[in-house]
């Protein structure tokens, strides 16, 4: 079987390079702590998280995941919660969940207003429906108090709750900032401008509450030794394909393995993967992500659209006189205001290595945006 998974959560056996951050976020959450997890969509957030709540699990902790990505109410805010809660726990917490969902207020129908995350949400909260979203937040609390058991709850995508209320997260820390030693908590999100807003403005309930953790590239040599291994277990040989992996990937976790699985689909066994194999597979996988791309592409401004060509052309730099034409024009301060609106949607990063000072977030948008300059 093709041991290369690229479009789900992969099992910790199978995580890359995630050790120091396991750790990080395993002591936190032991020693009572919160933590906000801030990466990229696509970069092993949520295998990492799976990891850590192994790790957990044999401390005695129940674990909770709750995915709060598209909820648009309060009501979807505590139906996610509860189900989180039904489908994640076990045995006799299984059972004890059972009975306390019985009691708790129902949902149905306790909607408040529908925004848009960021732009026009909702300033206050319909009582009943902050009731149910109190009620289902509380449960870490009764599961210390009833069965003495510590639970690490993670909250993933973390910044859609505003679209439910511009003030969703002074109502959730209201409720969990009394929870002392019953829970740890992990927020995390993949759009960094909305977490360093939630987590970093004094403005806001959680300024100060969670500590920053990064996820960043795959170590090249981890990567090196993981995909040469997979390669030889399943008889065989990478080496002329691994400039190629390790280029065009260029650590990101979840394109690295699109490309490994393809180049994998490439290679029959006995025999070598070698640069005309990788060619294939590149190729196979461009093919296949042609529309997302497209789609990334279109729904950015046309300042973006300019930065992203710079960045991924590398161009001397944003500011200079020989790239103003091509990013921002005659308006001052443009290209600085575009490529921090990417940053913030998490499509561009900072990276000093780069004459631009940044680089795109997903290699294969880069060389994708790279050969739409060169055919146009």
């Amino acid at each position: 079987m093709n041991p290369f998974e690229y479009s789900n959560p992969v099992g910790a056996d199978a995580l890359i390079d995630r050790d120091t951050e396991t750790k990080t976020l395993v002591d936190r959450a032991i020693d009572g702590h919160n933590s906000r997890l801030v990466a990229p969509r696509r970069y092993g957030k949520t295998s990492l998280l799976g990891r850590v709540g192994n790790e957990l699990a044999k401390e005695g902790f129940a674990y909770v995941y709750v995915n709060f990505f598209g909820v648009l109410t309060a009501a979807d805010i505590a139906q996610r919660i509860e189900l989180a809660y039904s489908q994640q726990l076990t045995g006799r917490l299984a059972a004890w969940f059972a009975a306390v969902r019985r009691g708790l207020t129902p949902t149905l129908g306790a909607h408040a207003g529908v925004g848009v995350a960021g732009v026009s949400a909702q300033v206050t909260v319909d009582p009943a429906a902050q009731q149910s979203v109190l009620e289902r937040l509380a449960l870490p609390r009764r599961l210390h108090d009833q069965r003495g058991t510590r639970a690490l709850v993670v909250f993933d995508e973390f910044q859609d709750v505003l679209a439910a209320s511009d003030q969703m997260d002074a109502v959730i820390r209201s409720e969990i900032e009394q929870h002392g030693d019953a829970a740890s908590y992990i927020f995390a999100g993949s759009k960094p401008g909305m977490m360093r807003e939630l987590f970093t403005s004094k403005r806001r309930a959680f300024y100060a509450q969670a500590g920053a953790v990064d996820l960043g590239t795959l170590d090249p040599q981890d990567l090196a030794e993981y995909l040469y291994a997979r390669f030889e277990r399943g008889n065989r040989t990478l080496t002329g394909a691994i400039d190629g992996l390790l280029d065009v990937g260029a650590g990101h976790p979840q394109r690295t393995m699109q490309l490994a699985h393809f180049l994998w689909e490439q290679t029959p066994a006995a025999e070598v993967a070698d640069e005309e194999a990788f060619a294939r597979a590149l190729d196979t996988v461009m093919n296949e992500i042609t529309d997302e791309l497209r789609a990334v592409w279109t729904g950015v401004t046309d300042s973006q659209r300019r930065v992203m060509v710079a960045v991924a052309e590398n161009l001397a730099g944003l500011h200079t006189a020989a790239s103003q034409a091509r990013v921002g024009g005659s308006r001052s301060g443009a290209p600085r205001k575009a490529a921090q609106a990417l940053v913030d949607s998490g499509d561009l990063v900072a990276d000093t290595r780069t004459r631009t000072g940044y680089r795109l977030v997903d290699p294969l948008l880069a060389l994708w945006v790279r050969a739409r300059g060169q055919t146009s």
